[in-house]
Parts: C-alpha cells; sequence; structure tokens
C-alpha cells in the first residue's frame, strides 16, 4: 500500500471540484487534497480503489469538500 503523502502527489494529477487543475494544488487548501480529487484520481487510474479506501477508512463523516492533510514524513 502507498503512503498518504505519495497517494495526494498521485491524487494531485486530477481535477478537483475546487478549480484546481491537474498538477496544482487546490485552491482553498494547499495543505491538502479535497476528498472528491482523490475519487477523481481513481476513477482516472491514478490511484487504485484500494488505495482510496484507504484514505477514507479512518474518517467517521466526509462529503466531497472534505480536504485531506498531505503529510511529508
Amino acid at each position: 500500500m502507498t503512503g498518504l503523502h505519495a497517494l495526494c502527489e498521485q491524487a494531485r494529477h486530477a481535477t478537483c471540484i475546487c478549480g484546481a487543475t491537474p498538477d496544482k494544488p487546490c485552491d482553498c487548501a494547499p495543505a491538502g487534497v479535497h476528498l472528491a480529487r482523490f475519487a477523481h484520481a481513481e476513477r482516472a487510474g491514478y490511484i487504485t480503489a484500494a488505495e482510496f479506501a484507504s484514505v477514507i477508512a479512518d474518517a467517521d463523516v466526509f462529503t466531497g469538500t472534505t480536504v485531506v492533510r498531505d503529510v511529508t514524513s
């Protein structure tokens, strides 16, 4: 399984609901990635369904605008 930082980097290859274009940070959350962007990345083949599931595994409640904080360590 891939670590969270690598998944955030891979998710950034997809567009985001906030208007961020591929390979650019989310406009309103530069230190993180919107959950919807992970979903777009999964559909586009940048991450697997299992990797997407690992991102949301610990979330109790979330929406597409939920921000997943990127970690660098």
